[in-house]
């Protein structure tokens, strides 16, 4: 005999299959409801940064506008597009460039910091309205400076009997407050240091480094090293021919700020060269100097190295040389004239950075390397970023 089916049953069954086909559409929901948020999380992350990256090329595009143009100030919105044609719009950046500090307009910048600038860069994708994504990057720039060095040689760079190396910051006071042992020497072919020359500082050599008597390297010396390369100067007056700058024996010459050319400098015996605010100086024959000479060195003169860079085209030797007697000198010279020679002896007291295609310095010269120069504006110097100074911010910060 056959039992009957409860009334009832076929709704519970009916119950469960609705509860089942709910909860299956609410997990399907849940699904689909994910998969969207990890799209939209995805596009944004995507857009995050794509903005980031338009902001880093509106910082690039500034650095690559101030090192042709000191007085650059910024640019209003740039639009970035994509081929195949029609091209599509990725996005813009907008740059501005402020002085640092304080955070004024557009160059001349104030005295504390005249030659660096702080670039901030906006870049937003699409319309740039909310809520679309948006980076900013800050970064603060400044000239290189190829006074990285002591002192460089292309060629051989020679320090022979009882000469003596080390640093300091200009910035922070005179010599030798602060005296440091970053006097880094290089050279492009072979060092040598002979008979009891001491560097506080490290060593890089294209060729070799040759230690004679009682001398020392206090730093790392690095053997074989990759080449350093710099940049041409020119040194061609705008309306030549250049004059000659010759101070007779005890006399004095000053130069203000501002920049001159030269055909030669020739200071006498105790001859005294004033300077009495940032000076540039272009030559293209010898700068010669005899004992006793006093260059940026006296009280009148700013006596910091950073305010006398002299770029020189003269080739061959002697094209700079400091004659026996000794002496003082405050500067830095660039002298990348074919087998150019930077010689200084017997006595003289350098204050600064030295970059030739030979370099002699010899007879107990006592030489303070400036570590001011490595961050001083060199005329035609590529802006570069500062270390540690390039960051992404909030947009609203």
């Amino acid at each position: 005999m056959k039992m009957k089916k409860g009334r009832g049953q076929e709704g519970i069954a009916l119950v469960i299959t609705l509860l089942v086909m709910t909860i299956l559409l609410i997990m399907a929901s849940a699904f689909m409801s994910i998969s969207s948020t990890e799209t939209l999380i995805a596009i944004n992350e995507r857009n995050r940064v794509q903005a980031y990256h338009l902001a880093e090329a509106g910082a690039e595009f500034a650095i690559a506008q101030l090192s042709g143009n000191p007085g650059y100030a910024g640019t209003g919105v740039v639009e970035i597009t994509l081929p195949p044609a029609p091209a599509a719009a990725v996005g813009t950046y907008k740059v501005t460039v402020t002085c640092v500090p304080p955070a004024a307009p557009a160059p001349p910048c104030p005295p504390a910091t005249p030659d660096q600038r702080l670039i901030s860069a906006t870049g937003c994708v699409r319309n740039c309205t909310p809520p679309s994504a948006m980076s900013r990057v800050e970064v603060r720039v400044q000239p290189g400076s190829p006074f990285q060095f002591a002192f460089y040689g292309l060629g051989v760079t020679l320090l022979a009997d009882g000469v003596f190396v080390d640093s300091y910051d200009s910035a922070l006071g005179d010599y030798p407050s602060g005296a440091g042992s970053e006097a880094h020497i290089g050279s492009n072919g072979n060092i040598k240091l002979l008979t009891g020359s001491i560097v506080k500082g490290n060593a890089q050599a294209g060729g070799t480094v040759t230690l004679g008597l009682g001398s020392q390297i206090q730093g790392t010396t690095t053997a074989p090293a990759p080449p350093v390369t710099f940049p041409p100067v020119d040194t061609t007056p705008p309306s030549p021919p250049a004059p000659n700058l010759s101070v007779a024996d005890g006399a004095t010459a000053t130069l203000s700020a501002g920049t001159y050319y030269f055909n030669a400098i020739d200071l006498g015996l105790g001859a005294k060269l004033n300077i009495t605010g940032p000076v540039v100086i272009y030559m293209t024959g010898t700068f010669h100097a005899q004992g006793g000479a006093m260059i940026n060195a006296t009280g009148v003169s700013t006596r910091k190295p950073t305010d006398l860079l002299i770029f020189s085209s003269k080739a061959g030797e002697n094209a700079v040389k400091g004659y026996e007697g000794g002496g003082q000198f405050r500067g830095a010279i660039y002298a990348l004239g074919l087998d150019a020679e930077v010689e200084f002896s017997a006595g003289w007291t350098i204050h600064g950075s030295l970059v030739g295609t030979q370099i002699d310095i010899e007879n107990g010269v006592q030489y303070h390397y400036d570590r001011a120069l490595a961050r001083s504006s060199t005329p035609g110097g590529a802006f570069r970023p500062v270390a540690g100074a390039w960051q992404e911010r909030l947009p609203s910060n």
